[in-house]
Parts: structure tokens; sequence; C-alpha cells
């Protein structure tokens, strides 16, 4: 199978290919490596240079690897151009789908029908919902993806693309009314390969790391996972080792919470992101989404490995405390963690799940 992935976040796209790849499966990533976290690709899109992007353009429409695919996969509807010039993405895509066999929609983030979830309450806690309205971010948000130029583009490739893919409970519930005859449900991917497991270790501190995205760090619920650590240290300076990092490339930011024992990802999901599940992988307790109707999506019934966490700063640091002098509970807690991503995020099994839904595709008429 020829298989085109069109953009990327936090690695999702990467980590697809390469498990494609050891299926036999013929694939080329096309990306701007998502920003400074700078991501493999096979073919770069060079944003910041205007000249070696209208030749990139002009790629699109002549270069026969953008042409017969079997699947094209879409990062995002707005998966090429971004802001202003977001109305020219219906043109690429429709000369995607006219060349190639199929085209999938990836819900794997922000987007008008997400916006809409959040607005229309189909999320019981969402960011929108928990962040101050006149947060910068925010407006961001609602200029970018419910303005009536997103809101017409979102429903058009939506409507026109064969199939839609969700990696998580947020984005599947926000399709779902609209789409259940064309959405499914596919965990996000992580290469058990790569991230090995080792035994969750309690040394003379308990170590918790969290890594910041200082422009997103209300949408994320950092701040309020930072009032939570300041009550921590202020309570357990002498049990506690707090790690902070920002904005770092990404195989950097793996290498710098290896040694920790707790990592927190986000507060205001259902579910968890990459680098959470890549944190699990290597036998880490995440604080992060780990709501019921996440885990029913997943089928799993019987371990719950995630400390679910939302903007409650006083549970926050109830389920921190939990852990502080419990080296045993550590240590079967990230056992319990890495059971959890082989069993439902191991890319070879994932890879596999997306290629039995692209045959799918691919056999309808």
């Amino acid at each position: 199978m020829k298989i085109l992935l069109f953009g990327e976040y936090s690695n999702v796209h990467w980590t697809l290919a390469e498990a494609y790849r050891k299926l036999g499966h013929e694939v080329i990533v096309v990306s701007d490596g998502d920003w400074w976290k700078n991501y493999q690709r096979d073919i770069n899109i060079p944003y910041n240079n205007k000249f070696k992007f209208l030749i990139f353009l002009l790629q699109i429409i002549i270069d026969h690897r953008f042409k017969n695919n079997d699947i094209v996969q879409l990062i995002n509807y707005r998966f090429l151009f971004k802001n202003k010039l977001g109305f020219l993405n219906k043109y690429f895509f429709n000369h995607l789908k006219k060349n190639n066999k199929r085209i999938v929609l990836a819900a794997y983030g922000d987007d008008y029908y997400y916006v809409q979830a959040c607005i229309q309450k189909k999320l019981k806690y969402n960011p929108i919902k928990e962040v101050a309205p006149n947060l910068s971010y925010l407006k961001d948000i609602f200029s970018v993806h419910n303005s009536k130029t997103a809101k017409d583009l979102n429903i058009y490739i939506a409507k026109k693309s064969d199939g839609i893919v969700a990696c998580m409970y947020d984005y599947f519930a926000s399709y779902r009314d609209e789409y259940k005859d064309k959405l499914v449900a596919i965990p996000l991917p992580i290469d058990l390969e790569k991230l090995n497991y080792t035994d969750n270790l309690y040394k003379e501190k308990l170590n918790i790391f969290l890594g910041v995205q200082k422009f997103r760090m209300e949408w994320k619920g950092t701040d309020y996972i930072l009032k939570c650590f300041e009550i921590l240290k202020e309570k357990h300076k002498d049990e506690i080792d707090l790690r902070i990092i920002e904005n770092v490339p990404y195989h950097e930011y793996v290498k710098l919470f290896s040694e920790s024992n707790l990592f927190f990802d986000q507060t205001h999901s259902y579910a968890q992101g990459m680098n959470g599940l890549i944190a699990m992988a290597q036998g880490k307790i995440l604080f992060g989404g780990g709501e019921k109707e996440h885990y029913a999506l997943l089928g799993e019934k019987f371990n719950f490995p995630i400390v679910n966490i939302s903007s409650d700063i006083q549970d926050m640091c109830r389920k921190v405390e939990y852990f502080i002098g419990k080296k045993t509970e550590v240590l079967e807690a990230g056992k319990k963690s890495r059971k959890y991503i082989e069993e439902h995020h191991d890319s070879i099994k994932v890879g596999q799940d997306y290629i039995n839904y692209y045959i799918k595709l691919l056999t309808q008429r």
C-alpha cells in the first residue's frame, strides 16, 4: 500500500510511518517538523522561506509522490496553510483527493469541531470552560478555529474525506454526532522498540517532571499544576524533587524526563497526548487525563494506571502526596503504565489497525 501522511503533531505521523514500513508498506511523511520540535520527515514544508515554500506548492502539483497513493492522511483540516491563507487548503485538498484513491482526515487536535464540542458542552470539562475569556491564546483559538472561514473549511474537508480517525475521546466526541458513519477511534502509536522500560525506582526524593509550553500554559492547565507544585514545595521540600523545562526539541525532552518517577501532562483532557504515553512506556506514573469515557473507548476494563487530574489543585496535591515515601507503590504503578502502553499503544498494533481501516475504505464503493 502507498501512503502519504501530510503534516505532523507530536511525532504521530512519523511513528505511524515507521510502523507502516515494518508492516511492508510504502510511506512518505510531509511536514515542517512541528515547529521547534523538529520531528523527522521525508519531505520538508519550508514555511520559513517564501521562495522555497512556493516551490514546494508547485511540487505538490507536479511531483509524482503526491499522486496515485492509496491513502492520503491529513493531520488537520488546516494541513498546509495557516492563519489568513487557511482557505487555500481547500484547493490543495481537492487536488490531493482527485489524484489519490482515498483521503483521511485526522482528528488529532484543535479544530472547528473540537471548539464547538467545548462550547456546546459535549465535553464536561475542557480548556475553553476552564480558562479566562480574555486569555490571548483562547482568543487566537477562536480567531483561527471558530471563524466562518474555519467552519466552512473544516466542514467541507470532513464531508469530502473518505474517513475520519480520532486519536482520543476528546476528538472522537467532537465528530461523533455528525460523522458516526465514517468516524473511527484508533489510539496514538508508541514505538516500544525505541522506548525501553526501566523499573520506576524511587531514590532519596520523589522525582516529578513537568514540560511547559509557555504559550499554551493555561490551555493545558499548566498554571494549575504549577500552583500545585508551589504547595508541594512548601510542604515537602525535603521529600520531592521538581523538574520543570520549557520548549525543548523532542529528543532532548525525552532524555530530560528519563529519571523522573511522576510525569505531569495536562488537566483539561479526557485522555493523554504523545509525551504522556512516552513517559508511561518508560515506566513513569502519568498525571493527566484518565476519564472513564477514555478507558471505555479503548475497551479497557481492568488496568487504569493514569492518575486522573483536573483543575482541582488540592486534589492534585493529595494524589501526589499519596506516592511520597511509597517506593513499592511507585514501582508497581510504573509496571502498570508499561503494560497499558503495550496493550493499547504499541505502534505495530496501532499501525495494523490503521491499515485495516484503510483497506476497508479502499474496498468501499
